[in-house]
Order: C-alpha cells, then sequence, then structure tokens
C-alpha cells in the first residue's frame, strides 16, 4: 500500500516463485478496496483521464494462468467480496463502463495484443485503471514486441510487475519493466541507453539504485531463516547418466563431426569479420591437437571451394539436433528429409537444411572418430544406411536408451508409491513419444502443453492435484509449464532434457517445490554421457553463478549462446 503512495505508483513484486505473488495482489486489491478514495495527489495525471470510466484492478498474464487467477480469488474469497471477469474469447466485453464496474478483469498477453490495434474502440483499453498488474512479467522483455507495447499503453493509477525472474537474456529486460512502470527517467530508451546501458560501473550503480526502490525480493530460504516461513521439505537433484546405446552413438558422432567442422568455419568467418589480430589468434589458438581433424577438414574444403559461409541459426539447428538424438534418434527425421520449416524456439522460421546431402558434399571423412580415437560399433557404416530415414534407429516405436531409464525410474521408484511426477521436455515431439510408451505400459497420464485449450489447462491441473485422481502422470512442456502453474500435486520432477538457460529449469522446479507442499521433492536429470549435454549442465553451472545478476549487483546473465557458449558446448 505504501508503495502505491510513491513515484512511481506500485513497483515489481520479484519474490522466488511459489511464495504467493498472486495472494499478495490479491490481498492488497481487497485491502484497498476498504480503503476510502484515495488522495488525488497520488494519482497520475493520464491524458483523457477525465472521461474515461474508473475502474478496478487489471490482471494481465499468459493464458495458462487465466483460470488459476480465477480460482485463486474464489478460493480465498468470500462470494460476492471480488467482481471478477475474464476478459478472453470471442465474445469478450466491448463497453468500457461496463467493464469498470469489475473489481477484477483479467486478460492475457496476446489479447492485450489484439486490442491495442484498434484500442481507440476498445474497452479494455477505454478505462483508468485503479492498478495494473503483470504477472510473470517477463513476457513483456523485448520492448520491441507488441504485447510489450500494448501493456504500457494502460491509463492507469498503480503498475506492478510480477515476475520471479525479471531479467532472462541482458540488462535491456529490465528497462521495460521500467517503461511499463513509467519509472522517469529510465523509461525512456536514449536516457536508459547513455546513462545504464554505457557498459561501466556507473551505469551499473544507477540501476541498482533504481531496482532496490522499487523492488521487492524475497527468497524461501531467507524467510525460513528469518522464521517468515514454515520449513519447505527437503529438495533432492539427482543426476542419473545414461550411455547411449552403439547405433545412437554412431549417428551422435557422425553429426557432431560435421557441427564441428561447420563451427571451425563458423570461427574463421567471425575471425575475417572482426579482422584484427586478437580474433586470428583466437582462431589459431582453437586449432590445437584435439581440434586439429576439424581445422584441417575445414583447410582442405576452403582450398576446393568447398565451404559456404555458415549462418549462426544453422550452428543453432545443428545443435538443437545433437541434444534431440540424446533424447530419442527419431526426432531429427526431419533433418534428414530437410523440407520443412523450424519450430524450435532458438531457430524458429528457418529452413531445415538435409544433413546427409550436406555431409556428402563436404566429403566427411569416416575414419575421424571424436571420442579420443576408441572404436565405436558400425562407424564406417556408410552415409546413405546410416542417415536413412528407414534405419530402425530412426523409428517412433523404438525405445531410446534415455526412454528406457526414464520408464525404468517410473515403474521402479515412483508408480508403486502413492506419488505422482511431472516429466518435462522442451520439446512436445518427445512428449508425445513418451506418451506412446505409456500407453504400451498400461500407465495413465495427462498432458499439458501449448496445444491444449486455455479452458482445459486448469481441468487438468485441478484433476492431477486431486490427491484421489488417479492418473499419477503428468507430461509437461517447459514452455506451458514453466510459468505460473502450481503443481504440489506431485513431489516428484523428471527433467528430459537440458536447456540452455537454468532459469527456466527452476521456473519448472518451482511448480512443484513451494508453499504447500508437504512432502520431500524429487528433481531427476536424465544426461547421456559422453555427449553435448554434460556441456550444457557445466554452461549451465556457470550461468547460475551469475544467476542473481542486476539483483545482486553482478553481471546479467543471458539465455542467449555467445561465442564462448558455443566453444564451451563443441568442447572447441
Amino acid at each position: 500500500l505504501w508503495r502505491e503512495t510513491q513515484r512511481p505508483s506500485g513497483g515489481i513484486l520479484a519474490d522466488d516463485m511459489g511464495l504467493g505473488k498472486t495472494l499478495t495482489m490479491i490481498s492488497l486489491t481487497l485491502t484497498s478496496k476498504q480503503i476510502s478514495e484515495a488522495d488525488d495527489s497520488a494519482k497520475e495525471n493520464y491524458p483523457g483521464r477525465d472521461i474515461k470510466p474508473r475502474g478496478g484492478t487489471l490482471v494481465i498474464c499468459p493464458a495458462s494462468l487465466l483460470k488459476q487467477w480465477e480460482s485463486e480469488v474464489e478460493k480465498h474469497c468470500t462470494k460476492y467480496t471480488l467482481t471478477v471477469e475474464l476478459f478472453h474469447g470471442q465474445k469478450r466485453e466491448t463497453r468500457a463502463k461496463r467493464l469498470a464496474r469489475r473489481e477484477m478483469v483479467i486478460t492475457t498477453y496476446a489479447i492485450c495484443a489484439k486490442e491495442h490495434e484498434y484500442m481507440q474502440n476498445s474497452a479494455l483499453f477505454g478505462v483508468q485503471w485503479r492498478r495494473i498488474i503483470l504477472d510473470e512479467a517477463h513476457q513483456i522483455r523485448n520492448h520491441k514486441t507488441l504485447s510489450s507495447q500494448a501493456v504500457c499503453e494502460f491509463s492507469g493509477q498503480s503498475r506492478w510487475a510480477l515476475t520471479g525472474t525479471p531479467v532472462h537474456n541482458k540488462e535491456l529486460d529490465m528497462y521495460s519493466l521500467l517503461k511499463f512502470l513509467r519509472c522517469t527517467p529510465f523509461d525512456d530508451l536514449a536516457i536508459w541507453k547513455r546513462w545504464i546501458a554505457n557498459k561501466n560501473a556507473g551505469g551499473q550503480d544507477r540501476i541498482q539504485t533504481v531496482i532496490s526502490s522499487i523492488m521487492l525480493r524475497r527468497t524461501k530460504s531467507e524467510l525460513q531463516q528469518k522464521g517468515a516461513l514454515e520449513s519447505l521439505p527437503e529438495k533432492f537433484i539427482d543426476v542419473i547418466n545414461v550411455s547411449l546405446e552403439p547405433i545412437e552413438q554412431t549417428v551422435y558422432q557422425k553429426i557432431l563431426i560435421f557441427s564441428r567442422t561447420l563451427f571451425a568455419q563458423y570461427l574463421h568467418q567471425h575471425a575475417e569479420k572482426e579482422s584484427d589480430s586478437v580474433s586470428s589468434r583466437s582462431y589459431s589458438r582453437l586449432a590445437n591437437d584435439v581440434n586439429r581433424p576439424y581445422f584441417d577438414m575445414h583447410k582442405k574444403l576452403l582450398r576446393f571451394n568447398k565451404m559456404k559461409e555458415v549462418k549462426s541459426h544453422e550452428i543453432l539447428v545443428l545443435l538443437l539436433r545433437l541434444r534431440q538424438i540424446c533424447c530419442h534418434p527419431s526426432l531429427i527425421v526431419n533433418m534428414l528429409h530437410g523440407d520443412q520449416l523450424l519450430a524450435d524456439e532458438d531457430v524458429a522460421g528457418h529452413e531445415e537444411f538435409n544433413i546427409l546431402e550436406e555431409m556428402k558434399n563436404l566429403n566427411i571423412d569416416d575414419k575421424t572418430n571424436e571420442e579420443g580415437g576408441r572404436s565405436i560399433e558400425g562407424f564406417h557404416t556408410p552415409l546413405e544406411d546410416l542417415l536413412n530415414p528407414e534405419n530402425p534407429v530412426f523409428s517412433k516405436e523404438g525405445k531410446s536408451t534415455k526412454m528406457k531409464a526414464v520408464l525404468q525410474l517410473l515403474k521402479e521408484k515412483i508408480l508403486p508409491t502413492e506419488d505422482k511426477v511431472i516429466i518435462v521436455s522442451q520439446w512436445t515431439g518427445l512428449l508425445h513419444l513418451l506418451g506412446n510408451f505409456l500407453k504400451e505400459d498400461n500407465i495413465s497420464f495427462e498432458q499439458l502443453d501449448g496445444k491444449v485449450v486455455v479452458t482445459k489447462r486448469m481441468t487438468i491441473v485441478d484433476k492431477f492435484n486431486d490427491p484421489k485422481h488417479h492418473v499419477k502422470v503428468l507430461l509437461l512442456s517447459l514452455t506451458a509449464g514453466g510459468v505460473g502453474l502450481n503443481l504440489a500435486g506431485a513431489n516428484h520432477m523428471i527433467l528430459l532434457d537440458l536447456h540452455w538457460n537454468p532459469q527456466l529449469e527452476m521456473q519448472a522446479h518451482d511448480r512443484i517445490y513451494r508453499v504447500g507442499q508437504s512432502k520431500p521433492v524429487h528433481i531427476y536429470k536424465f544426461i547421456a554421457t559422453n555427449t553435448i549435454e554434460e556441456r550444457i549442465k557445466a554452461l549451465q553451472e556457470k550461468k547460475l553463478s551469475l544467476a542473481n545478476s542486476v539483483l545482486t549487483g553482478v553481471n546479467v546473465q543471458s539465455s542467449k549462446l555467445s561465442l564462448h557458449d558455443l566453444r564451451l558446448l563443441f568442447n572447441m
């Protein structure tokens, strides 16, 4: 309440995930309702404030949390205490005056972006809101997106941004939040670039000063030490190493050779573009004994003019496919055809390239073996046979090494108990494969991903959280389930694959490790040994050492891959 009397009115609530940011905002809304009309001096004089009807609290959240906000109000408020309306779907309210009568209106970022297109006639933009709340506010971290621009256009007295991870990629993420909060003068991009994004200590000091005045951040461990939070149950993180079967390892090695050769060319291009001695020395230093075969191959291909310019997205595609082979080789079948657009977040919209054709063009030497020269079964199999989509290793009916290990863990440790488990992956294709294997073994499960319509998501969540419901397994996509959902009905989580950004995984952990959890929590991370997954884990540990970034004054971590990160992943 005090923060709403200051300038800017509102702030950033950056408590650890699972500490009740939603309930805090519901409490604030109820308390302010009981207080008489606020003093006029605390209200901002927005354009058109006299002609817009004054409304209540506007909540903007991801679609997956729409129903959760409504259910939290119903659960914790007596009937008619707080009137709520969901502004969603085709039949949403068109009159601002009627919308303003509601004490809380809940909508999504996507709806805000759509309404912004015709904001002059939009009921949502036609209200002077008492309070605007952004849940999972890092959704607007890119200030150029339509949703980010839209939420900044609303008229409102107080503004709140709720997020456990205010910074995902870079310091500029924080600018988007300050722009929404109207935290002058740093809501002006030119001033931000001049005084904050200037790469010196003064800029870091300024942003620290601003953030410390408008942001409240409390962690679970901090509250437990103060006695303000009952001790949460223990949390165990188990790393389960699996060794790929020989044929899987062979496919992996073939594509790794190709990938490292292209990456050698990418480094060469980078050195040429930089055209300075530092980059040239760096390139030469990388061509050491370990990397020599790839750099020699690269030089040979350059002599024959067979090496085209390598784009950064092509390197990301290869990293994506190497990661997917570790989970199930069938996930790379599109790469063997090279005839589809990619949908993965790192390379969305780019065309897949035909790996077999490219490897033939580069005349990859079958004798090259990455893993210290040891012999791998089937390594000298002709490319046409090994990377043929009809090869049984790419069959969706076959269980990969990692799938077998996951099913074994389920059957031996989890399903015989009363506990429930959530299985998380970045790729819905992998979840569908696992779902088929669960059906074969007569194991009931639910699946929650981006394809599940919003109206059905909370039904799935509520059923799964009900201890009396028979379903013990929930398949969850990282993007659909990484934000906001309360899944404390489970106390086991299996991570099928690793993400560059450990913050996304931590968000997934906190779906089950949160206030209300009464059982010990077990997180299982499956990692294929002698593969890129081991190096992703090392990259995660490096990034976690910078996790508090802006919050503690340390340099900002990034979920995007730097050239140094790529070298680490390719072990070059």
